[in-house]
């Protein structure tokens, strides 16, 4: 059976229904026809469109006019897919390559060009972290707080804030984004800063995944697994550049001397460096905070007799780290009678003895996202410090539980 071609008429009725009504149903109910023979009708009218056979009257929406001509059948006006503006490369992407498709002469008909994400330009990491600093003033030289002991040390290991993380209560038991996350870490640091023993050392110790990923992409460094995030990456990256400041502040009301270490981790191997330059930028001119930003992954301190260290611990085994220690800083370990490394990763609490080096993993502050909520990871959230005197005693450990 043969089907009756659609007149020009009813072309046009169709094709004004579909602009004039929302959905395709009310501008079948409007026609009186059902909806089926709406949509076969809308169909043949963009055909006919197409093929110039409804003259200007009818320019499909992404369509335009490719072509007006006359002929024994009057005139035709022919359309075409619109073309959109030039292409923008997209925000943080480089081009990787452009594939052009050529005529039967070698003209070019058409090119695809596509990208990947491209190397950070230093200018504008600049910016993030200048912007980081919009919400502080330039720091004051406080007055040393009063009695400090001034042969004790203190450390605020920061572990695993993995800062940008997304958790939904229904999967997870409990919500947490950038806003809670800053809410309720530096609460809780200011409780143990504010509970520690006034000792005129401290050491703000960050153990590495400050930030929950490392770049406009929300996955791991290394391994590529996809992350939950909250927020875009120079969001994250100054909101976590604000939270380490806030820390040191709090510090300073307390002790004499600040010194800072940021390690990076698997989730933030080259945030952690623009972090920490961010920092030394900030102090430079500090007399009582000094920040080390040696790029080592280990990070080694002798005070008196007390030989410290620490590593995010993603890349040694616990057991291993004496040994290290012993290699890589063989004076410190013959000048101390205690030594300790603090390592995190893990996010559990874990101690053991290794050659007389005491090895701690330490719990993680932040809620569970629904990776770990689905698996069987499971672990308690806590803030701790620990201060030192110089003769090779352990004083005093602070540990709040979230």
């Amino acid at each position: 059976m043969t089907t009756e071609p659609l007149s020009r008429e009813l072309a046009l009725e169709a094709y004004r229904a579909s602009q004039q009504y929302s959905t395709r149903v009310a501008a079948a109910e409007a026609l009186g026809i059902p909806c089926t023979t709406f949509k076969s009708r809308l169909y043949k009218a963009k055909e006919m469109a197409r093929q110039g056979l409804l003259g200007t009257d009818a320019v499909l929406p992404g369509f335009e006019i490719s072509r007006i001509s006359e002929g024994p059948r009057g005139t035709t006006v022919e359309q075409r897919q619109e073309r959109s503006g030039g292409f923008n490369i997209p925000e943080g992407h480089a081009i990787k390559g452009v594939s052009a498709f050529l005529d039967a002469d070698g003209r070019v008909i058409g090119q695809w060009v596509k990208t990947k994400e491209g190397e950070r330009d230093p200018v504008y990491v600049a910016d993030i972290i200048r912007k980081a600093f919009e919400g502080f003033t330039a720091s004051a030289i406080e007055a040393p707080p009063p009695r400090a002991d001034e042969d004790s040390l203190t450390v605020y290991p920061l572990i695993d804030w993995h800062v940008g993380l997304l958790a939904w209560a229904e999967e997870t038991g409990e919500n947490y984004d950038l806003t809670i996350a800053k809410d309720i870490i530096l609460r809780s640091m200011g409780k143990v800063i504010n509970a520690s023993p006034p000792s005129k050392h401290c050491v703000v110790l960050g153990l590495g995944d400050l930030l929950h990923f490392d770049g406009y992409e929300p996955v791991t460094s290394r391994s590529r697994n996809f992350l939950d995030a909250d927020g875009r990456y120079p969001k994250v990256l100054r909101t976590s550049v604000q939270m380490v400041i806030a820390t040191i502040e709090m510090a300073l009301a307390r002790h004499e001397n600040v010194l800072v270490r940021i390690l990076p981790g698997n989730h933030d191997d080259q945030s952690a460096v623009a972090v920490s330059l961010a920092l030394g930028l900030y102090y430079s001119s500090h007399d009582r905070v000094t920040v080390d930003d040696s790029p080592s992954r280990f990070w080694w301190h002798r005070f008196g007799s007390v030989f410290l260290g620490a590593v995010h611990g993603d890349r040694a085994k616990m057991k291993d780290l004496p040994l290290v220690m012993a290699h890589d800083r063989p004076q410190d370990w013959g000048n101390s009678t205690y030594r300790r490394i603090y390592t995190g990763h893990t996010h559990h609490e874990r101690r053991l003895e290794e050659g007389g080096v005491v090895v701690t993993s330490m719990r993680s502050p932040v809620a569970k996202d629904a990776y770990h909520s689905f698996e069987k990871y499971r672990s308690g959230r806590s803030v701790y410090s620990e201060t030192y005197r110089a003769d090779g005693s352990e004083v005093a450990a602070i540990q709040f539980n979230l």
